[in-house]
């Protein structure tokens, strides 16, 4: 399963578990499973092409399909994906196409991407040379250059999938091994480690499994004696990718049944009392069930606590209080950087930094954000400018972007695209700035998932560029803040957080 296009639907897909798909496949016959030496080299694979179908809860949501073939010396791996997902009652379609050029141990030598999102499009390009590897992206005629040093061999994420075959298939085996993160525009290291199934084969005869550890994410996949990939769970169980023939995995295209709304069905957290006013909130206490605890994150403006109502992990007290304005008065320019540090020991810098998708360092983006700031001496008073400017002038729609420059051309999009263009512009001008994500509540509706933003002020500050609100108000339920988008925690609690009560002031 490519993991670029799970990051490019993570704003609008749910956390579902699955399991019930993996049930009905397990056969239940008992074959004794021998330890097999790896292939070597991809000539020496027995498999070249797979066909799966992509999953969510009972949804079938979309197909993928790789092919290896030979090309001179080295392989080429082919592969294209299409997934439909409705959300807010808009349905999205995402194809990807990619050529991934390696050699026979599977190190890269290039790739070339190409994704489509409804009428948006995205290309990447990257290839090694000279120990670099350098990279060209394209999202609709915004182009961007970059290099990045290399240390050894470095893998595609295709890669993932066959190592164990190349490497070898035993229990216990370890395997380790650094691929490119489009996504996160970084380099990081893969950790695999195998067992055998226990007990019967799972299904599609699957006697292996390994476990992933990719940056952040666990994804657990199954294999065959073959080695070839037959099921994935990711996403902490929300996705799951299941070996098919093609016929059934394109089947999904002939559907004309409505989907389920990602949104509407899945990520509504009903509350058992209305909340009047939720802008004025200073402070609230939400006795939440479903989830564990540390899902939620933990700081200066929101705290976690055991219920007085169970003792349960995932029967805990959410309290959020709104920050004092005053506390944060009379910072000027660039004098709190002297301490890059914040309070918990973390390095400031990183939430300067410009990114494929947060152009903190492009001149349109510094242009505007020195044109709303203009007049301004303490980083408070820059700050409400940029998100009053911000709520303005950004059209709330469900527009899909890949960039905070995507938003500024077309000066619309949903929070995700309020809150990158925020960040982006107070990084530009100086102040460190980080994306959030979590709980808002939603006037007569309840809580639904929403993304703003926090800017380092004499310590951290929640602000709002979509509604309008420095501080946030104390609906706001922190899942996690990042330097970059980093929604997979929600992704792990959507669906699945209840609120038995909520109380306010």
């Amino acid at each position: 399963m490519n993991k670029f296009i799970v990051y490019i639907l993570i704003s609008i897909i749910a956390a579902i578990n699955c399991s019930c798909i993996v049930k009905s496949l397990n056969p239940t016959q008992v074959e004794a499973v021998e330890p097999t030496k790896g292939y070597g080299t991809l000539s020496n694979f027995p498999f070249k092409e797979a066909w799966y179908g992509l999953y969510f809860q009972e949804d079938k949501i979309g197909y993928s399909h790789f092919k290896i073939q030979p090309q001179g010396e080295n392989f080429v791996i082919e592969s294209d994906s299409m997934m439909r997902l409705t959300a807010m009652k808009k349905t999205n379609e995402i194809k990807m196409n990619e050529k991934i050029t390696v050699a026979p141990d599977l190190s890269l030598i290039s790739f070339d991407s190409t994704v489509k999102m409804n009428q948006k499009n995205l290309k990447v390009e990257g290839h090694i040379e000279s120990s670099k590897l350098l990279l060209k992206m394209d999202a609709d005629s915004e182009k961007l250059e970059r290099e990045f040093p290399l240390k050894g061999k470095i893998f595609h994420t295709s890669a993932i999938s066959l190592m164990p075959a190349m490497k070898g298939l035993k229990e216990g085996s370890k395997y380790s091994f650094d691929v490119f993160n489009v996504e996160r525009q970084s380099i990081e290291t893969v950790e695999q480690e195998l067992s055998k199934v226990k007990g019967a084969p799972g299904p599609s005869d699957a006697v292996w499994k390994v476990t992933n550890n990719y940056g952040k994410s666990v994804v657990i996949s199954w294999l065959n004696r073959k080695g070839l990939v037959v099921l994935e769970k990711g996403l902490d169980g929300s996705l799951i990718t299941i070996l098919e023939d093609e016929e059934s995995a394109k089947k999904f295209l002939e559907q004309k049944a409505q989907q389920k709304d990602l949104v509407l069905d899945f990520s509504l957290v009903k509350t058992p009392r209305k909340i009047a006013s939720p802008a004025k909130t200073k402070f609230l206490k939400a006795h939440i069930q479903g989830v564990q605890s540390e899902m939620f994150a933990r700081d200066h403006r929101q705290t976690v606590k055991n219920s007085t109502h169970g003792t349960s992990g995932s029967d805990f007290d959410v309290e959020v209080q709104v920050e004092d304005l005053k506390l944060f008065k009379g910072a000027q320019g660039f004098a709190r950087l002297h301490n890059t540090a914040d309070d918990a020991g973390e390095n400031l810098s990183r939430y300067l930094v410009s990114t494929s998708s947060i152009q903190s360092d492009h001149q349109d983006i510094k242009q505007q954000a020195g044109l709303i700031v203009s007049g301004a001496s303490q980083d408070l008073e820059k700050i409400l400018k940029l998100v009053n400017w911000t709520a303005d002038n950004i059209k709330g729609s469900m527009r899909d972007s890949f960039s905070s420059l995507d938003v500024l051309k077309s000066k619309e999009g949903e929070c995700q695209s309020h809150s990158k263009l925020y960040t982006a512009m107070a990084r530009s001008v100086g102040i460190p700035t980080r994306q959030v994500t979590g709980l808002v509540y939603s006037d007569n509706l309840g809580f639904l998932y929403h993304s703003w933003a926090e800017s380092y002020v004499k310590g951290w500050l929640s602000v709002d560029p979509t509604l309008r609100q420095v501080p946030s108000d104390a609906t706001h339920i922190k899942l996690v803040s990042s330097s970059d988008d980093d929604p997979g925690p929600v992704l792990k609690v959507m669906g699945k957080v209840k609120m038995q009560s909520v109380d306010y002031q």
